[in-house]
């Protein structure tokens, strides 16, 4: 969690009968502290307006508004607030119960099974209910609003969170020119009539909870666009499809109640939250539709319109994340000209990260990511060993062709150095490319991914220079061709790399953030890196949205004091966005927070 000296500042102090104890979390409109009562010792978070708003009488009648809102609604899924006050001279807070659990989005590091999530869901109707019966909007639903907190012997027992932008029915209908150009609420679960600037009523919560939903049953935004105009287009026209389309494991009722609570015009949506509870009730004891029993992962990794030939022999896989880190030794049970299955009970990378997959027996190293899991659960009503489908990346002809003869089951070809044909020095040095071919453009240079500039040219400098010479002391035609085809390599390797926007664009290709936070270091500007995520998102319209789903579990984690958690989880959002200057600053505040 960032630092901030005038919080700091605030911890040790006493506000009225607590003592500050440290900060527990921060919001738009003020921090929140662990404040514990100094003489009965009972603990409560404590909600401290920002100083640079306090000056501002609307700000600080919004900041009440959120105690004024909750006290009139009174329900046990709504946190409770008990006192409001101000120190002098402008040291407004409020004084709330502290709850000891997790927000929502500490879930969000994948599709949440109905069975988890359904109940949170109607638990939050619930509480939407209460708040709208007594005519309050809550105007900014969103997963760091919904707090999970164990009671009783339920693990999952919900407060719904600020009501700071909630705003009442009536007083809404009175004074609807302070709505008219006030666009309020956070991008990603906005309803159209808020992203239209319009009057809201209590159906444009349904159409939030409806985008959580969509989330959980997922694991991805429903908008992904990037930006805040992209997102208020698509809120207002675009349809998101249906979730069990993207997750097999969605029952076709539950996804159907998904997508009425998300109808853009309200009069389609549910028109209570009750009812949208109701509908939620009935889904969860629906049965998933029915999943293909035979290749589970055929309809991704396969190219569109190419022949499908495929392959079941069985092959070892050896399968590392592109930083180093060994994922071990995987058993390829399908493989196909677009990707291959990999089994394993082990926990499953995310969708969507980058993997190195070598197959000894093939002399293949290839690049790929992950597109689909195929959990336990799944696995057993599949009839198939547990695992997740790579699609493959770069494939370069000559790789295309040793595949196809993989998956056609023939013998593939021999290496191209028959022992004897070429002088000791020259194969040695061969044999180093070779075992690289298949590799990137660090692979090829025996480079870290987060290397310096200033060596990866001296690295390939090197390399052409040795090369080079091996040609001059060579008089055979086939050691030449050989030994140019390296060096073309070299060369082709070191003019992607040695310049900062084409290794930027490189590194973005293959996911490798840490080489873009090297570029960001050594004096990358902000503009030269937003132009490279533009075109890299143009390519990959889902990118950024799923990059956002992580970043969200990241502020679960820290939110949590599960720093190392926090770091991990933003760093697979970098691997997602690895141009993204803010995930950036994010994953370099919790390096040092740690």
């Amino acid at each position: 969690m960032t630092t901030n000296a005038a919080d700091d500042a605030v911890v040790g102090t006493t506000l009225g009968s607590f003592r500050i104890m440290k900060v527990i979390g921060r919001g738009g409109m003020g921090t929140v502290f662990l404040g514990e009562h100094t003489v009965i010792g009972s603990r409560v978070a404590i909600k401290v307006l920002q100083d640079r708003l306090a000056s501002d009488e609307g700000l600080v009648a919004r900041f009440y508004a959120e105690a004024r809102a909750v006290n009139l609604i009174g329900h046990e899924n709504i946190v409770n607030i008990f006192d409001m006050n101000v120190v002098p001279p402008n040291r407004y807070y409020l004084v709330m119960e502290y709850l000891e659990g997790k927000p929502l989005n500490y879930l969000l590091t994948q599709p949440v099974p109905a069975g988890t999530a359904i109940p949170i869901l109607t638990q939050v109707c619930d509480a939407l209910q209460a708040a709208h019966d007594t005519g309050i909007v809550h105007r900014d639903l969103k997963p760091e609003n919904i707090f999970l907190i164990r009671r009783g012997r339920s693990e999952n027992f919900v407060k719904v969170l600020d009501f700071g932008l909630a705003k009442l029915l009536d007083t809404e209908r009175a004074t609807t020119r302070t709505a008219a150009g006030l666009i309020v609420g956070t991008p990603e679960f906005m309803s159209p009539e808020q992203a239209n600037s319009t009057p809201v009523d209590a159906r444009s919560d349904i159409y939030s909870l409806g985008c959580i939903a969509w989330l959980l049953a997922t694991g991805r935004l429903p908008y992904p666009q990037r930006g805040l105009a992209d997102l208020l287009v698509a809120h207002r026209s675009q349809l998101p499809r249906p979730p069990h389309e993207l997750n097999p494991r969605v029952s076709r009722a539950w996804s159907d109640v998904i997508m009425k609570a998300v109808a853009k015009s309200p009069d389609d949506r549910f028109q209570s939250a009750t009812e949208f509870a109701e509908a939620l009730d009935e889904a969860l004891g629906a049965q998933p539709a029915p999943a293909p029993v035979s290749s589970p992962m055929l309809p991704i990794i396969t190219p569109p319109g190419e022949p499908q030939p495929r392959h079941a022999a069985r092959f070892d896989a050896v399968v590392l994340k592109l930083d180093g880190v060994s994922l071990g030794t995987l058993q390829c049970t399908d493989i196909s000209r677009g990707g291959m299955f990999l089994s394993t009970d082990a926990e499953l990378p995310p969708v969507f990260t980058r993997l190195k997959v070598m197959l000894p027996a093939a002399g293949l190293t290839l690049l790929a990511e992950v597109v689909r899991h195929v959990p336990a659960d799944q696995a057993r009503a599949w009839n198939m060993s547990p695992g997740f489908g790579v699609q493959f990346l770069d494939v370069t002809p000559s790789l295309r062709e040793t595949l196809n003869r993989l998956v056609s089951g023939l013998p593939l070809q021999p290496k191209p150095n028959p022992s004897g044909v070429y002088s000791r020095a020259i194969e040695a040095e061969l044999e180093k490319y070779r075992e690289r071919v298949n590799g990137d453009h660090y692979e090829l240079l025996g480079l870290q991914p987060d290397a310096e500039t200033s060596v990866i040219r001296s690295r390939a400098s090197e390399a052409e220079t040795q090369l080079a010479d091996l040609k001059r002391k060579s008089g055979k035609a086939e050691e030449l061709a050989q030994l140019d085809a390296a060096l073309k390599r070299v060369k082709a390797a070191r003019d992607a790399l040695s310049q900062p926007l084409s290794r930027a664009r490189f590194d973005a290709n293959r996911g490798n953030w840490r080489g873009v936070a090297r570029l960001l270091a050594a004096g990358l500007t902000p503009s030269d890196l937003e132009g490279l995520r533009n075109e890299f998102l143009a390519e990959r319209p889902s990118a950024a949205g799923s990059a956002h789903v992580k970043y969200l579990a990241s502020k679960g984690y820290e939110q949590k004091g599960q720093l190392k958690d926090a770091l991990e989880a933003c760093e697979n959002a970098l691997q997602l966005d690895p141009l993204n200057q803010g995930l950036h600053q994010r994953h370099a505040m919790l390096a040092h927070s740690r």
